[in-house]
């Protein structure tokens, strides 16, 4: 069960993280805050922490007035939850 919800959470981060990179600044803060929120680990799987760390602080740096110069964050977000969700197939 577990596994199948992960999954699925992943996927959707990914989706997500894609969607909100192309978004107008205020859009992308919803999205990543809802994420964040949504994906906060509740197991100790490292790929899962990791990828919410990374979108935690892509979030934080958004948050803080921080447009310009995002793009290593960004990728970082994504690169991460895309191992994350690999690490459950």
């Amino acid at each position: 069960m577990y596994y199948a919800a992960d999954k699925q959470r992943a996927e959707r981060a990914i989706a997500e993280l894609r969607a909100a990179r192309s978004g107008e600044r205020t859009q992308a803060l919803a999205r990543l805050k809802q994420l964040r929120n949504e994906i906060a680990p509740e197991r100790g799987d490292h790929a899962h922490l990791e990828a919410w760390e990374a979108i935690r602080m892509l979030y934080e740096a958004l948050r803080k007035g921080h447009s310009e110069g995002l793009g290593p964050l960004w990728d970082d977000a994504l690169l991460k939850a895309e191992i994350w969700y690999a690490s459950l197939r």
